[in-house]
């Protein structure tokens, strides 16, 4: 659904990131232009305001974006925003795995990653927005993370070594996927490529951040090497 460019997309993101909240005039303002707003900032907005309006009602959708005296709302129902099915899904998954559902509690983890499209925030060059961009990002990780570890569980480790190499090349420091991955390794008794991908880690952590490895990963690392493998 075509919003109109950058600047209506920022105030719906604004917007849709504290559903049924009033956002106030300000901080839509400060979120688009910063420190240094055009005199025209608040009747900018307004035009936005309006391009968004027209774009939902083009598309269908009910009246949702609520006008305050000092600001706007973003009207939401239950089971109307991505972002908080994802976190219900998410939820829901956790209660199935601590009750030794695993396969069901993996379900709905997928169907949870399932609404991801791309990155949070994704094409939205806004300072004000980073912070949020990086939380919900966050939360993916761990839920990828929380679904990796419970198909471990399942013995399904063979096929889960290709996702997580992808997932540590674009999260080179992510020390707990390493460990994930080494685990998938390990079982699937390629051990050296297991102890390898810790070496790496470390080297990558010690000349780049002067740092060392965490002790979960050092234990697991000890452990492969001891002829063991921790639980996930």
């Amino acid at each position: 659904m075509p919003l109109g460019g950058r600047r209506p997309q920022l105030v719906l993101a604004t917007l849709a990131l504290t559903p049924n909240w009033v956002v106030p005039l300000d901080r839509l303002v400060d979120n688009l232009w910063g420190a240094a707003p055009p005199a025209s900032a608040r009747t900018q907005i307004r035009i936005c305001v309006s391009q968004l309006r027209r774009a939902l009602a083009d598309a269908g959708a009910p009246p949702v974006i609520e006008t305050h005296p000092n600001g706007y709302r973003l009207r939401v129902g239950p089971g109307e925003l991505d972002a908080a099915l994802f976190h219900e899904e998410v939820a829901r998954a956790r209660l199935r795995a601590a009750s030794g559902a695993l396969p069901e509690a993996v379900d709905a983890l997928r169907q949870a990653l399932a609404r991801w499209t791309g990155p949070a925030m994704a094409g939205l060059d806004c300072p004000a927005l980073e912070s949020w961009a990086r939380r919900l990002e966050e939360n993916r990780l761990r839920a990828v993370e929380e679904r990796v570890r419970l198909e471990l569980a399942l013995g399904l480790h063979e096929d889960l070594v290709g996702e997580l190499v992808e997932l540590v090349s674009a999260h080179p420091f992510r020390e707990h996927l390493h460990g994930l991955l080494m685990h998938a390794l390990h079982r699937s008794g390629r051990t050296v490529e297991a102890l390898g991908v810790y070496r790496t880690l470390r080297t990558h952590l010690v000349e780049e951040l002067g740092l060392e490895p965490g002790q979960e990963l050092r234990a697991l690392e000890q452990g492969i090497l001891n002829g063991a493998c921790p639980t996930a």
